[in-house]
């Protein structure tokens, strides 16, 4: 690899390869493919037309579609023509686009005509697939650019959510990929997976004769699909993240050597590899390299070594990372930017000739990251602060051991500190502010916000004080409960005259902070100890509640308000429950759940416990008359006729619960199998974007986000009237709606009815009236197995509902009674509709992905992390998995014969619990089978995990909650199915272990030691 190489522009080596083998295959996808030659004749054209367009070097051209062909076209264009392409995320949030489009102002940004109205109209674009390129009236002088130019723009997000551009010229990623070649190069016949560092990876196999292959969201987050996309093309190459190398293993069968013989090569990078995934690696892909690389954006490649060579290195906790690319322009620094000693932990810093020219429009963050490197011996040399923290070990290999940002746990919540100083800065009158976490890495951790007040006014909040014995601030601290989530709140505020400067950074020196006010000691209120009469002061009560309610949620003293709403501060249902024992304690009453839950305020249940305490009324909740409250308005019943479209015709679907677990696998299945825009009823909060929530909620399960240019976010509130969008916009969706699939509830089964009949009955009231409204329009309702009571046996899918009004006594059972019933109604008055009624709604068959507030997830994790298992003589469980409940549900939607009424998609084969628990055991695990009242003290006594568990803490259920149970007829399923139809998987032992796995992948529970044995002796 010669200097003349190291001179050339990305575009002039790839223009070079074209000459040397015109005829190869350079690029493909799921749709083209395309030769070196047509390539670059492809590429050329378009750059003439973007030069004509008014591109000039350096100047930014946007991409912006998804991965494909056309994709690595547009880059190539944009960089023949001189300019940088900038990388535009189809997830991006419309707010966030427009933050990048307008902070690096591109000439043009190439598009395709699906995703072309997304962009501000403000915007030029190019339209990839639709529009004709300008052909220039005169010959074009020849762009000139040099290595220096800039060619590419990558963007990323900072603390506080504002994405920064990483302005990359020529030189840098062609000194990174000429030192790659060296590492491991590329020839002919090289088929390169490229996905998840798309921009990063396509161009680096086309500079030396190799092969590019798309490979589409669609498929690289679906590791069942990408091992199968891997095999059919014959991939010899792919680079992974650590989180989808594990999913890929986990998903793999036991012979993935064996389906993947020509995959040459694997780099994982962009997370610490540990090396028990190491190992899983090496011993599942043994013929493979299989590299660890460390690269930032910012720098490039840094070190990189073969994980064989690391995977049992002696002085590590993780793989180290290899030896540095520039082994003298890497250094290990201390917050004075000073070398630290020999195997102690620091920054990492880079120099060198590959690094960025810094960030766009950011001058004072580019000074802030690349900074003048003292150790080069050259004027103008400089470093980059990578906000990693590594050290050196005595071979010379880096280990990576964690991030130098500020971000911390609190109470189970990861809070970027520097999102909530921004938000303190931006709502209250300081002029500087710093916020730290004290306190060790358990429960009791909390947040400190030093800062510095503005002696003038202006347009934020300056009415407040601080307390100097404890450092509270109950002005400052309502101002931040309006901006920030509950536990990003600080407890303690500090007030500065300055904040303390370090000389050589200019950075705040945190080390000179003084401390902060000590917590205040709970002597005088122990709640397990404290009891009042009922003849005891009213304000005595309530500060006895306080305390209790401090100690439930880990407070400081006096962090409660009387008026404080207990989930506002963190509190969760199930964690309500468990305040029952110490109200009793502490008052000598018992306060049922239905009771708290009318107003779980402190004041609200001192004025309980006072009735109570008075009345001698045990519960205090009131029989609910089911019948007269299914009463479905004479308004609500369809104004088009009978005449509907099912899902395949519908171009339009409304669909409700996509926020949540079977939501999620709905909206996958509609995006997969279906062309129609989906609509879906999404919460509103000031700090999120609407669309972002729902792709997030996808990601979080393993499904991919790739196709959410046809979701279409509808702001508002399951259990306000019209769905809380409003007239206008209500009236608006059901014009343009085809179909309604109603998945959302509130899934409580402590709540009582009052609290759960907004969002459960009305909000299927309004679905309904959405379904009517303007042309009628197929309703699927999911409901639940819930209706019928426990221990019921047999349950019919068509047994009469009026038989079943008074069976259940728990208010999420009575709302799905009452819903079902409005949609029975609307029925009788034309609206065609099914309801649906799951079970117990289990992980994905195949990836695992379970939902983390279930109750079932919660006593399988919690018994393999114990170690034990309860024994409840009778005890069936019933699970489905989630990807057959949804496939299920939008078979029968799609279906134009599928009758309406009800489809149980139960399990109508429970397993016992015991062969559950002998399953795990096959896997692996040792689980004692000890009494279920032994099995709960132990629970209690177990240190709390991370985990579904939480959900346990004072409301597990009882033995008699798990004995017995129902058998549920599912012939109405069974029949619009038939035999092509999606198929339940069988409860055995891959699925059961699928479950573990994911469990243990997620922390939730141990993976056993003997896992790989006992899959070796299944297999065998």
């Amino acid at each position: 690899m010669g200097a003349d190489l190291e001179g050339r522009c990305l575009h002039e080596l790839f223009e070079r390869q074209a000459q040397k083998t015109p005829d190869a295959t350079a690029l493909v996808d799921n749709e083209t493919t395309l030769t070196y030659a047509e390539l670059d004749r492809r590429a050329g054209a378009l750059a003439v037309h973007l030069r004509s367009a008014g591109v000039v070097p350096d100047a930014a051209v946007g991409v912006y579609m998804e991965r494909c062909a056309e994709y690595v076209v547009a880059i190539l264009a944009a960089m023949k023509a001189g300019g940088a392409f900038v990388p535009l995320e189809l997830a991006y949030p419309a707010s966030q686009l427009e933050d990048v489009l307008s902070d690096c102002e591109p000439s043009v940004v190439l598009t395709k005509d699906a995703h072309a109205g997304r962009l501000p109209e403000w915007q030029s674009s190019f339209r990839m697939d639709a529009d004709e390129p300008e052909t220039p009236g005169r010959d074009l002088e020849p762009v000139r650019v040099d290595r220096e130019n800039l060619a590419f723009i990558p963007y990323s997000s900072g603390t506080t959510g504002k994405p920064k551009g990483i302005a990359n010229p020529h030189r840098a990623p062609v000194l990174s990929y000429l030192w790659r070649f060296g590492v491991s190069d590329y020839g002919p016949g090289d088929r390169v997976g490229c996905s998840v560092f798309f921009v990063w990876e396509v161009l680096r196999p086309l500079l030396r004769g190799g092969a590019s292959y798309v490979i589409g969201d669609d498929v690289i987050y679906d590791p069942p699909a990408l091992i199968r996309h891997l095999e059919e093309h014959r991939i010899t190459e792919i680079q992974m993240t650590s989180s989808l190398m594990e999913a890929v293993l986990d998903a793999s069968g036991p012979d993935l050597a064996g389906r993947l013989p020509g995959l040459k090569t694997i780099w994982v990078c962009g997370e610490v590899v540990t090396k028990t995934l190491a190992r899983r690696l090496l011993e599942a892909l043994p013929h493979t390299r299989s590299f660890n690389l460390y690269s930032i954006a910012e720098t490039h490649e840094v070190a990189v070594t073969e994980l064989r060579a690391v995977v049992d290195h002696p002085d590590s906790t993780y793989c180290p990372v290899g030896r540095p690319a520039r082994p003298g322009r890497l250094y290990i620094l201390d917050d004075d930017l000073r070398r630290v000693p020999a195997g102690e932990p620091g920054e990492v810093c880079v120099g060198g000739d590959m690094l960025a020219r810094g960030f766009v429009n950011l001058p004072e963050k580019t000074a802030e990251r690349f900074v003048p490197d003292p150790f080069a011996g050259e004027d103008g040399a400089r470093m980059y602060r990578t906000g990693d923290r590594g050290r050196m070990l005595p071979d010379g290999h880096l280990e990576i051991v964690g991030r130098a940002d500020f971000r911390v746990r609190i109470r189970g919540y990861n809070v970027e500190l520097g999102a909530v100083e921004a938000a303190i800065e931006e709502n209250v009158a300081v002029r500087a502010c710093v916020v730290v976490s004290e306190g060790g890495e358990g429960e009791d951790k909390r947040l400190v916000a030093y800062v510095v007040p503005e002696p003038y006014e202006d347009h934020r909040f300056s009415g407040w004080s601080l307390d100097p014995k404890t450092g509270r601030s109950k002005e400052i601290r309502g101002v931040l409960r309006e901006a920030l989530p509950h536990y990003a709140v600080p407890a303690v505020y500090v007030a500065l005259d300055a904040l303390p400067i370090q000389a050589t950074s200019g950075k705040v020196d945190r080390k000179k902070l003084p401390p902060p006010p000590p917590r205040q000691a709970r002597a005088d209120r122990d709640p397990a100890t404290t009891t009042l009469p009922p003849e005891a002061p009213r304000a005595e009560k309530e500060n006895l509640l306080k305390g209790i309610w401090e100690e439930a949620l880990r407070l400081d003293e006096g962090e409660v308000e009387a008026g404080d709403d207990f989930f506002d501060l963190g509190g969760h249902s199930l964690a309500a429950a468990g305040l029952s024992a110490r109200v009793e304690e502490g008052f000598g009453v018992h306060v049922s759940m239905p009771l708290f839950m009318e107003d779980p305020t402190v004041r609200g249940l001192c004025d309980r416990i006072e009735a109570l305490q008075r009345d001698g009324d045990a519960d205090g909740s009131s029989e609910v008359d089911l019948k007269a409250r299914a009463v479905l308005e004479p308004g609500i019943a369809p104004e088009g006729g009978t005449e509907a479209a099912t899902l395949l015709d519908a171009e339009n679907v409304f669909l409700t619960g996509a926020t949540g677990f079977l939501g999620a696998f709905l909206l996958d299945g509609l995006l997969s199998s279906t062309e129609a825009r989906v609509h879906c009823l999404v919460r509103g909060r000031d700090d999120e974007d609407p669309l972002e929530t729902i792709a997030s909620n996808l990601e979080s399960y393993g499904l991919s986000p790739g196709r959410m240019d046809r979701v279409v976010p509808v702001v508002g509130d399951l259990g306000e009237p019209l769905l809380g969008m409003g007239e206008e916009r209500f009236d608006e969706l059901a014009r343009g709606t085809d179909l309604v699939i109603h998945a959302a509830a509130a899934v409580n089964l402590l709540y009582p009815y009052s609290a759960l009949e907004a969002p459960n009955v009305g909000g299927t009231r309004e679905a309904l009236r959405l379904a009517c409204r303007h042309k009628t329009k197929p309703f699927h309702f999911v409901s639940t197995d819930g209706i019928f009571p426990p221990n019921a046996g047999r349950c019919e899918e068509d047994t009469d509902l009026d038989s079943l009004a008074d069976a259940r006594e728990d208010g999420y059972g009575q709302t799905k009674w009452v819903a079902e019933k409005l949609v029975r109604e609307a029925e009788g008055r034309g609206l065609p509709a099914c309801v649906h009624r799951p079970g117990f709604i289990s992980g994905h068959s195949e990836t695992g992905a379970s939902n983390p507030r279930d109750l079932l997830v919660a006593i399988l994790s919690e018994s393999l992390r114990l170690g034990a298992a309860p024994e409840v003589e009778g005890w069936r469980i019933e699970m489905t998995p989630v990807d057959f409940v949804a496939a299920a549900i939008l078979k029968i939607a799609a279906d134009p014969d599928a009758p309406c009424g009800t489809y149980h998609l139960a399990n109508p084969n429970p397993s016992p619990a015991a062969t559950v628990f002998d399953r795990l055991e096959d896997g692996g695990y040792t689980l004692e089978r000890i009494p279920h009242e032994e099995w709960l003290r132990r629970l209690e006594a177990a240190p709390p995990g991370d985990g579904p568990g939480a959900v346990l803490r004072g409301a597990a259920p009882g033995a008699e909650d798990l004995a017995g149970g129902n058998v549920y007829d599912d012939r109405n399923t069974r029949r619009v199915l038939g035999e092509d139809g999606p198929r339940r998987p069988d409860v055995d032992g891959d699925l059961v272990l699928t479950y573990a796995r994911y469990f243990a992948a997620r922390g939730w529970a141990p993976e056993p030691s003997s896992l790989q044995e006992a899959g070796r002796h299944r297999r065998g």
